[in-house]
């Protein structure tokens, strides 16, 4: 039988950087052989930030991402709806930055090769600082093109760069 979970890629920060791109054809296997794809995130920014987006095909329109996410930061459970330029894959006002614990955080991308339906990913994540506090939660999203997916970019959400140490790993699941 075929491995349910293949690693795809993996991206292990050396030194501060600005954004990671995988694409179909540099990874270790096509995309077109997976049902969905996963992300596993340990990420850290270099200043305070927003998250780690997740950005398909290289589309950075805002009215293409749709998201309902909740999330919890040492009080009430918070609820909303928005856009933005992708999808969260690691959310909170003042994510992990250096001098600081890493946030970490997974997302699953359902159905990247059907091109008669627009994309969904589920995501969530956790956020405890060194400093206090932390964050919880999770974010619905949908990609609103119906394009296959071939290219995936994580930045952070203010542009700043990721953190050295920070590390990114991406799995292909097979639908059999």
């Amino acid at each position: 039988p075929k491995e349910t979970w293949v690693a795809l890629a993996s991206t292990a920060l050396a030194s501060d950087t600005v954004g990671v791109t995988w694409t179909s054809g540099g990874s270790t296997e096509s995309w077109s052989n997976f049902q969905d794809l996963v992300v596993v995130a340990y990420s850290q920014s270099t200043t305070t930030a927003n998250g780690v987006i997740l950005q398909y095909n290289n589309d950075t329109t805002g009215s293409n991402y749709d998201e309902f996410y909740i999330y919890e930061a040492g009080g009430a459970p918070i609820a909303a709806t928005g856009s933005s330029t992708g999808v969260f894959l690691l959310w909170s006002n003042t994510h992990a930055y250096q001098n600081e614990t890493y946030a970490i955080g997974m997302a699953q991308i359902y159905d990247i090769n059907d091109t008669n339906k627009y994309m969904s990913t589920t995501t969530r994540f956790a956020d405890d600082r060194a400093s206090g506090g932390g964050y919880g939660g999770g974010h619905l999203g949908l990609w609103k093109d119906t394009s296959a997916l071939t290219e995936i970019d994580l930045i952070d959400g203010n542009g700043n760069a990721f953190a050295s140490g920070s590390r990114y790993d991406l799995y292909g699941i097979r639908g059999e």
